[in-house]
């Protein structure tokens, strides 16, 4: 049995969206959503598409698919470095998918080979953008202190990379990036 295609035209691909995942009453599990609210402000006028999902695994492929580029912003738990640190993730399309754990049925890597297995129209760069947390169980509307000081620094960052895209500046790919420690004020 041969696989199901679900190609799009490269004609008919959007040009960006930029996805934010999370659930905002778990305190800082929503910072996914929250960057993107804040996201919607700062580039009103372009032609990105927002999303602010509380979805994951196979539901995620329906707001991949399509696009040219496609940005996710998450929570991250490594572990490794203080809350408020600021990550990204570059992945090109003849990268092996990046493995990032979810809470989700399957991971992002897992969803992503699916749908190159399936012949989908993946976006020809996909940047994961997270910030560690500290606290994604408690049932609260608001991020922790240190995570809402991060906000407005990825918030920057993003709007950077994705003014620098538009001229094709260089980007490293394929390895998660430390872009900044906990933000200070």
């Amino acid at each position: 049995m041969s696989p199901v295609t679900i190609q799009d035209p490269p004609s008919h691909l959007r040009p960006c969206t930029i996805i934010g995942l999370g659930n905002e009453f778990l305190s800082d599990d929503g910072v996914g959503i929250r960057v993107v609210q804040e996201l919607k402000e700062r580039l009103q006028g372009t032609s990105i598409t927002f999303e602010e999902l509380a979805v994951g695994g196979l539901e995620l492929l329906d707001y991949v698919v399509g696009y040219r580029e496609c940005i996710i912003v998450d929570a991250i738990i490594s572990g490794n470095q203080p809350a408020g640190t600021l990550y990204r993730f570059v992945q090109s399309p003849d990268q092996e998918p990046l493995k990032l754990t979810s809470s989700h049925q399957i991971d992002l890597g897992q969803v992503l080979a699916l749908a190159k297995f399936l012949g989908a129209s993946l976006p020809k760069k996909l940047t994961v953008y997270g910030i560690e947390v500290a606290d994604i169980t408690t049932f609260r509307d608001a991020c922790t202190e240190e995570v809402s000081k991060a906000i407005p620094k990825l918030v920057d960052l993003i709007c950077t990379d994705v003014h620098q895209n538009e001229t094709n500046s260089p980007v490293c790919t394929g390895e998660w990036q430390v872009i900044d420690h906990l933000v200070t004020i």
